[in-house]
């Protein structure tokens, strides 16, 4: 008894923020729906504030901390939940929203009504509605949730008149020519301003070179008699009048349509037209002569003396003197003379080329140009360097025979040893860091390129971080190696990989609808951090169907050796549709409908209704599945259904109900029931069938959004019963692995029997795209089919310039009643690699006689299992 009073007192007596210590966390809007409120601590809250504070919507994290509790106050910005826009016309809705950068979700951060006005306006001006007024209306409701009201007023379009040139002494037509301002075409403000450019360049190409030019703006205009080019807005710059004219009409039919309006009031005469006006400071007008001159012609003279940028002065000539002289001298005119004398605003270049030496390198004779000799000496470098002497180095060196005219050029070159790297060792027992290591000796030894080391640290870093050695870390020993002629380097690498960090916390914020458990299924766990969790993780996010976003941060608590998960998720709309109207030759007209609903009861459960009808068919579908079926490990697929084939030798009309169910022993393998009951009509006949079995499935990819090795295996047995009664059993398997550097192999083989009594429907044929390519669909086995079968695939996946794949293949297979008869087909496919697989062409042949007459050609994309 006194112990335990003694306990209560010292209980009582102990310091409040031990006794009733609490992390609370409050802000000014409810944040999105999240588990970060339940997780924070006092233990975490430093962490979770750095993880707030990275959030996009959050504009500031403040903490409080007192003896009894620590308060995290949020400041959070609105997030935009409508847009209404009024009073458009010309501009579309979805264009406009783009140009505001304004969609659902978003953080209001430093949006005002005023900037979104601003902007408004210049896209409009960019159209010609130089009179434009928006009204931007924002409300915030006291969850945090911004509703945006634009309301337009358009006006009408301006149309271009002629520019406006104040202080010019040019022809205005002449310069609205020059310019491209057509008269009759649609005024856009940004468009004319940068008009100025050209004007200038203008100017100076004209020898005002002391010139200057600017735009003052538009002079806005209502029209008083009709302005007709509207309907014509010709281009000078087009000479050939039956082109400038149909251009001209055809850009006029485009402003009646597009803006009927405007256009009737401008033909009326009571339209807008607009006038962009320059200002102009000409200064002189300088003329520049080359007298004597055969090689180079005036404009390149002009340009490289550099005369229209400096402008006139004794410097800048006697500067544009040397240039010349520069000039004419690479081009082997070694005894060129020049003068120049200046008159009022001419100058006169008096240039007297004389002879031109020939070049003679290594006994052969050429025209002497040094720009020539500077790439033959780049060619023997780069010769050099491709055999291993990285440092060489060259000089063109010349002597001159004046008596003959000639310039003996030599080539000094420096080119140093070879610069060989040798080998990359790796200190350890680390399989896939000794698979890296691997990869680069492959090419070795190889000239020395620094990018094949920076590679190998890249792919040691990302290595070590992709398994959670945050603070992993390599250190490389270069060993040199020198003779005569070679320098060779050895690099040993030692890699301290340091603690592992273990998963920490997994933080979900956003989904409103879908639970935390449902998410907390689709997140895959570990002890210990890895990119393939995460990869896993967001394959689980994205496949589920529930999500339209979801973006994935990692955290380091380097005190704690974890890294956290924040998983930040957009809920996909729940309801989904699609509507399909055609026609075709075979059935007529088609209807296609598709409705569902999906997140049920914030589960991941997505149920489709599907129908379609046609000429000749009709058939519907109700489908219902779910990833993970209250669990991690379960999954289920079901369908109602009713479903029409078109085959080689029948047709089939089929309805009843299809299921499955899998589990998932690992997460790349499962297994579980497959359970059918149909009503199939064929050949006149109708059969009732139930079916049910057992499936094994392995799907694995070492990298899930962009693999580069692929295994995926299937094995069913199947036991029918009903009007029918037999057994199936069918195996399916496919490879893709990467051989060599950039070679993929990938090859299929599959096989089935069926014994007892089996309908056609569910007989086995070959031919077609799946297997033998080069036979037609479902040749192989005709007209009845076969009880077993046999199928391999082989093809080799050759790179050939980026991003462009040859691939040649062969199939082989057979279908059997007694025995099997053994075919085959080759054939080869080109297309564009993807990171789902190829988008390719193939061509392929059967094997046998005449087979050049029987080719088939099949279009496809990615790697079909």
């Amino acid at each position: 008894m006194k112990a335990l009073c003694l306990f209560v007192l010292s209980f009582l007596l102990l310091p409040p923020f031990l006794t009733f210590s609490k992390v609370m966390l409050i802000s000014n809007y409810p944040l999105p729906k999240n588990n970060i409120e339940q997780l924070v601590n006092e233990e975490n809250y430093p962490k979770i504030v750095e993880i707030l504070r990275s959030l996009d919507e959050v504009k500031d994290v403040k903490v409080e901390e007192s003896e009894d509790r620590v308060l995290i106050r949020v400041e959070r910005y609105p997030i935009l939940k409508e847009v209404k826009v009024r009073g458009n016309i010309a501009i579309l809705r979805e264009e406009i929203l783009s140009y505001l950068t304004l969609y659902e979700g978003i953080a209001l951060k430093e949006i005002d009504s005023q900037a979104l006005e601003g902007k408004l306006k210049e896209l409009y001006r960019e159209r010609g509605f130089f009179d434009m007024q928006a009204k931007v209306h924002i409300t915030v409701d006291e969850r945090g949730f911004a509703k945006i009201e634009i309301n337009i007023k358009e006006g009408e379009v301006f149309f271009l008149g002629g520019g406006i040139y104040k202080g010019s002494s040019l022809d205005a037509r002449f310069l609205d020519e020059s310019l491209g301002i057509i008269r009759g075409r649609i005024a856009r403000e940004g468009e004319l301003s940068r008009k100025i450019f050209d004007l200038q360049e203008l100017y100076i190409n004209l020898g005002f070179w002391d010139s200057y030019t600017y735009y003052e703006g538009l002079q806005k205009v209502d029209m008083d008699r009709p302005f007709l080019n509207v309907l014509l807005p010709a281009d000078p710059k087009v000479k050939r009048r039956p082109l400038r004219l149909a251009g001209a009409l055809v850009e006029g039919m485009r402003n009646l349509f597009n803006h009927p309006i405007s256009t009737l009031k401008a033909i009326t005469g009571k339209g807008k037209v607009a006038y962009p006006v320059f200002s102009v400071i000409e200064g002189k007008k300088y003329d520049v002569f080359f007298e004597g001159v055969r090689f180079f012609n005036h404009e390149e003279l002009l340009k490289i003396s550099n005369l229209r940028e400096k402008g006139l002065d004794p410097f800048s000539l006697e500067e544009a003197k040397d240039k010349l002289m520069k000039a004419y001298r690479s081009k082997g005119f070694f005894e060129v003379e020049i003068n120049y004398s200046l008159d009022g605003e001419r100058v006169f270049f008096h240039i007297r080329e004389n002879r031109r030496y020939l070049a003679v390198l290594n006994g052969e004779q050429m025209e002497y140009d040094e720009v020539v000799l500077k790439d033959r000496l780049e060619e023997v470098l780069k010769e050099l360097r491709k055999q291993g002497y990285t440092l060489a180095e060259g000089d063109i060196k010349q002597s001159l025979d004046r008596d003959k005219g000639i310039a003996i050029v030599n080539f000094e070159i420096e080119k140093g040893k070879k610069q060989i790297l040798k080998s990359v060792s790796y200190l350890g027992d680390d399989r896939e860091i000794k698979r890296i290591f691997r990869e680069v000796n492959r090419k070795l030894p190889a000239v020395y390129d620094s990018s094949i080391i920076e590679q190998l640290n890249i792919k040691i870093d990302k290595h070590l971080k992709s398994k959670g050695y945050m603070e992993g870390s390599f250190d490389a020993v270069v060993f040199l190696e020198e003779d005569e002629d070679t320098v060779s380097y050895s690099y040993e690498y030692k890699v301290v990989e340091g603690p592992r960090y273990r998963l920490g916390l997994d933080l979900y914020y956003g989904a409103e609808i879908t639970r935390g458990r449902e998410i907390s299924y689709m997140s895959v766990k570990d002890e210990f951090y890895t990119e393939r969790i995460l990869d896993e993780t967001l394959y689980n996010f994205i496949t589920s169907g529930l999500f339209a976003g979801v973006r994935m941060d990692t955290f380091i608590d380097e005190g704690k050796k974890e890294a956290h998960r924040l998983i930040k998720l957009q809920e996909d709309k729940r309801g989904f549709y699609d509507f399909g109207f055609g026609y075709n030759t075979q059935e007529g007209v088609a209807l296609d409908l598709t409705a569902g609903l999906k997140n049920l009861l914030g589960i991941g459960i997505k149920v489709t209704a599907d129908y379609k009808r046609a000429g000749k068919r009709e058939t519907y579908g109700i489908n219902l599945e779910d990833p993970f079926l209250f669990t991690r490990r379960l999954w289920i697929k079901g369908r109602i259904l009713r479903d029409y084939q078109e085959h080689r030798s029948y047709n089939l009309d089929s309805e009843g109900l299809v299921l499955s169910l899998g589990y998932r022993i690992t997460r790349q393998t499962s297994i579980g029931p497959i359970l059918s009951i149909t009503d199939n009509r064929f050949l006149g006949m109708s059969a009732r069938l139930n079916k049910y079995g057992l499936f094994l499935l392995r799907e694995y990819k070492d990298d899930i959004f962009n693999p580069k090795r692929i295994h995926y295996n299937n094995l069913s047995f199947i036991r029918a019963s009903g009007d029918f009664s037999y057994t199936k059993l069918e195996l399916s398997t496919f490879y893709l692995i990467p051989v060599g550097s950039d070679l993929n192999l990938s090859f299929k083989v599959s096989g089935g029997s069926a014994q007892g009594n089996v309908p056609i429907f569910d007989r086995y044929f070959l031919g077609g795209f799946r297997d033998l390519r080069g036979y037609s669909f479902e040749e192989i086995g005709q007209p009845n089919g076969g009880k077993s079968f046999v199928s391999g695939r082989l093809e080799l996946e050759i790179p050939l310039k980026s991003p462009f794949v040859f691939v040649p293949f062969y199939d082989v297979g057979g279908v059997g009643r007694s025995s099997f008869d053994i075919k085959h087909s080759f054939g080869f496919g080109t297309g564009v690699a993807t990171p789902v697989g190829p988008l390719r062409l193939d061509l392929a042949f059967p094997g046998e006689r005449d087979f050049l007459k029987k080719f088939k050609l099949y279009l496809s994309v990615g790697y079909i299992y």
